[in-house]
């Protein structure tokens, strides 16, 4: 699902101003697993599965980290909402592996049918709030809509547990944008 992604995002989006301000003035061309470390540095060669950079921001403390960060992922009754997508890749943003220095990022999804966001995803996190604290539960985002090849983007927030190794400090919540697309039968 990756490699497809990245092919539609360089061959037919980006390289070709499919979309609006998606072009090589604003963004840097997309990256698959580029390997990064945790907020701790004890977990390296971690590889969230794009980054998108963009282009003329200021200097970041961390520049390494200063990236859209996309995992991409399936749903289906192989990879379970709560057990997969939920405890093994969700956690990665929540926990500090991914997107540490940022404060949003984005999941997503190929779906089969029966499995949307609402109520899957709302019913996998509800039992999970201690391992993923969900401040704020998945709503359609006011910009998105379904059609026939997705649901409507889905927004998210949720604490994190970790405190910033340079500064003590928390580390404030991340919200999380959700693209579950419809995956044929």
């Amino acid at each position: 699902m990756t490699h497809e992604l990245l092919k539609i995002l360089h061959g037919e989006v980006f390289d070709n101003g499919e979309v609006d301000g998606f072009t090589r003035d604003y963004f840097m061309p997309p990256v698959r697993e580029a390997k990064l470390e945790n907020f701790d540095r004890t977990r390296r060669d971690l590889m969230p599965d794009l980054l998108i950079g963009l282009i003329g921001r200021p200097k970041a403390r961390f520049p390494r980290q200063d990236w859209l960060f996309v995992e991409c992922k399936p749903v289906d009754a192989d990879h379970a909402v709560g057990v997969h997508y939920c405890d093994k890749w969700l956690i990665r943003f929540v926990r500090g592996d991914y997107a540490w220095a940022m404060q949003s990022a984005t999941m997503v999804s190929h779906a089969r049918a029966g499995y949307t966001i609402l109520p899957k995803l709302t019913e996998a996190l509800q039992p999970r709030s201690n391992e993923i604290p969900t401040i704020g539960q998945a709503q359609p985002c006011v910009h998105s809509k379904a059609d026939s090849v997705s649901d409507a983007v889905h927004v998210s927030k949720h604490g994190r547990p970790f405190a910033y190794q340079e500064t003590k400090q928390p580390a404030p919540a991340i919200t999380i944008r959700h693209l579950w697309l419809k995956r044929p039968d």
